[in-house]
């Protein structure tokens, strides 16, 4: 790509030369291996994908590479942490919400509550995450507003990142197989140099298919099956002492069936329809992270960038004699500029500053048919930009005690251009621009050896926008929301890693709050917006617990519940008074009890059981439109050599229906998997 081809590119391009060039102001040889150039002698530095916070009671880690194939996924980290719920639409995160502690994102157009790394790389909306996570080893939610002082893009909600493995002393090896029932069959493979000397890479690829869990009764054919193949990439260079290049790129390609979306009250599985719908995705992401140790600290920048395609997407809905067709092609490109300065760890006084630049566009085109009329028609662009700088220190106050100050100062600008063609032909352009002023202060307390106390304060936001599937120029544009947030807890481990707990409560003032709206105008391409509620309320708490007995089973609970408010708003249409109602997409509770087996000489076993409470998907609380509380069990029983593994795997074994997702405005859910059995195989070397 020519920077001078695009204006965002060319100014991600001036900033990445400016920071390289800082790399070599501080001391790096102009020719890397020159031996007439002298080396500056500066500690090792090991760099890390993620930065290393000192509030590990706010995060919550997942290991992915003891599990299956099909747990790598956003969900899977989901089911085992607390007050994080996924609501999956089954059309690879189109149309996805992310809920954690009562912040969500909206499904489509509004930014996203819970952002998304991977390694160092930020990802944009919430649209574009990825599904299936083959080559990510372990995944971390880092909870609260409070890490808008840690991460580049950060939303009020917390950070949800992916990592890659680091190298070890040797190098290493892993292939993977399963297949299961619909026809399931999975395998990936990866591979992973030694650590040391100039260069380590490690490589990850993988492909998945299965038939589809719907049945159209009418065409004779499951219509939701699904084939995805991706792969990983991470390469280290080292040419110098105190400087490392990071390259990452990963990629995915997905030709799936249609969403599978069956009618509210009626069979999960079964449904009846002239025709069907696909979904059909390509998504790369690359990133060059460069760090170097200095005199005065860790100086690190990424330069990433993310093309997502999703073309195209279509769904079919029946309503009697009629059918609803939706055909959508969207598209987002975003470039991120990241740079931080983190001060020595180990230091009395800990520091960290860093700024983040962010450009994107996001297009697409819209078309919705009812039987042989097209009644809507229509294509966009929306461009972005976001700059935020960034910065906290943390300073000993007495034995056990620090304190933590940090600020964040953030602006956001979004244009849209929107055309028509049908019902009427117009064309209109909209302007927004918002931004924030976010404190921060938190202190953290060592109880004893191996308990730890924190409390924080702090302040969230999440920019306003426009909805692109609305017609009506007033009613296109939402606003930002604002979240004044207070959170403490305390954390134990003992000292063989044996026993740990964490339990933690929150409080959340919310302005704005957004919320994604469907065929609530009574008009026909007015009908898909996002709208703020004035005031909003969300406060609650977690438990995590974890003890280890015998050397070989672990029990683990994790629980949370979170009581979110509409404490003030009415429908801009109807007028109806919403206020004291609960917001849509938040579980009243969830939570997550696991046993773990792992015998010495080889054989293994979990049992795992999830919980969701009752989820409403409208402000009204409409029951009609409410997923009730379930509890879905899985387990699994394998042997493991140490270089070869077998595992039999079931999910959702007492077959519980439910929907993951439900669209009240088309009044159709996505339903869950049903009962599920596979069995896994591996080798590593």
């Amino acid at each position: 790509m020519n920077p001078r081809a695009h204006p965002i590119a060319a100014r991600v391009s001036r900033l990445s030369v400016f920071t390289l060039s800082f790399y070599f102001a501080a001391g790096v040889p102009a020719r890397l291996g020159a031996d007439d150039e002298p080396v500056v002698e500066l500690p090792p530095v090991t760099v890390i994908s993620m930065p290393v916070v000192e509030r590990p009671a706010v995060i919550t880690p997942v290991e992915f590479t003891d599990e299956p194939l099909v747990f790598h996924t956003p969900s899977g980290l989901s089911d085992r942490a607390a007050n994080f719920h996924v609501g999956a639409s089954d059309a690879r995160s189109f149309n996805d919400t992310f809920a954690l502690r009562g912040l969500t994102n909206t499904p489509i157009f509004g930014p996203p509550a819970v952002t998304v790394y991977l390694d160092d790389l930020p990802l944009g909306s919430s649209f574009i995450v990825p599904t299936e996570l083959a080559g990510f080893t372990r995944g971390e939610l880092h909870r609260g507003p409070g890490q808008n002082t840690l991460f580049g893009r950060a939303g009020p909600a917390g950070v949800m990142s992916f990592i890659t493995p680091e190298p070890s002393s040797h190098a290493s090896g892993e292939i993977r197989g399963s297949i299961g029932e619909y026809d399931a069959r999975a395998i990936s493979v990866r591979q992973q140099s030694a650590a040391g000397g100039h260069v380590d890479a490690y490589v990850s690829a993988a492909y998945s298919t299965r038939d589809g869990y719907v049945d159209n009764t009418r065409l004779g054919r499951d219509v939701d099956f699904k084939e995805s193949i991706s792969g990983l990439a991470r390469i280290r260079f080292r040419p110098t002492q105190p400087l490392e290049l990071t390259l990452l790129v990963t990629a995915q390609q997905a030709e799936d069936g249609a969403q599978p979306f069956v009618p509210l009250g009626g069979p999960f599985f079964t449904v009846t329809r002239e025709s069907e719908g696909e979904t059909n995705l390509e998504a790369v992401n690359i990133a060059l992270t460069a760090a170097m140790a200095t005199s005065i600290g860790r100086v690190s920048t990424v330069n990433s960038y993310s093309d997502w395609d999703l073309s195209p997407y279509s769904s079919v809905l029946a309503f009697g004699p009629q059918e609803l067709t939706n055909v959508v092609e969207q598209s987002q490109r975003t470039w991120n500029e990241e740079v931080k300065l983190t001060s020595d760890e180990e230091a009395a006084i800990r520091w960290r500053v860093g700024a983040f630049f962010s450009a994107g566009r996001t297009e697409g085109a819209f078309t919705r048919r009812f039987g042989p009329l097209t009644f809507e028609q229509s294509s966009f662009e929306i461009d972005s930009r976001d700059v935020a700088g960034f910065g906290e220190m943390t300073l000993p106050l007495s034995e056990g005690l620090s304190l933590t100050a940090g600020l964040r100062v953030e602006t956001a600008r979004r244009e849209m251009e929107r055309r028509e063609t049908v019902p009427a032909a117009q064309a209109f352009s909209l302007q927004t621009r918002s931004s924030a002023l976010l404190p921060k202060l938190g202190l953290n307390y060592s109880l004893a050896r191996q308990t730890t106390a924190f409390a924080t304060i702090g302040t969230g936001y999440k920019p306003g926008g426009f909805s692109a599937f609305t017609g009506d120029p007033d009613l296109a544009e939402f606003g930002p929301e604002r979240t004044r947030a207070a959170e403490a807890g305390v954390s134990y481990a003992n000292a063989t890693k044996t026993t740990s707990a964490t339990a933690r409560v929150f409080y959340y003032e919310i302005t704005g709050y957004q919320i994604e709206r469907s065929f609530a105008t009574g008009a026909l391409a007015d009908d898909y917006l996002v709208v703020n509620a004035e005031r909003a309320r969300s406060f609650g708490g977690e438990v995590e617990i974890s003890r280890t007995f015998f050397e070989s089973l672990t029990a683990s609970v994790d629980l949370g519940i979170t009581s979110v408010k509409l404490r003030r708003f009415r429908d801009p249409f109807t007028g109806d008074d919403y206020g004291g109602n609960r917001a849509p997409y938040v579980p009243i509770y969830d939570a997550s009890m696991r046993l773990a087996y792992r015998h010495r000489r080889g054989w293994l076993g979990d049992i795992e059981l999830t919980a969701n409470g009752k989820t409403f998907y409208t402000e009204d609380e409409d029951s009609a439109f409410a997923q009730k509380a379930y509890a879905l069990l899985r387990a699994r029983l394998g042997y493991d050599t140490g270089r070869y593994r077998i595992i039999v795997f079931g999910e959702n074994l007492t077959d519980e229906e439910y929907y993951r997702s439900i669209s009240p405005g088309t009044f159709h859910g996505t339903p869950g998997a049903p009962r599920t059995v596979g069995v896994e195989v591996g080798c590593t070397w």
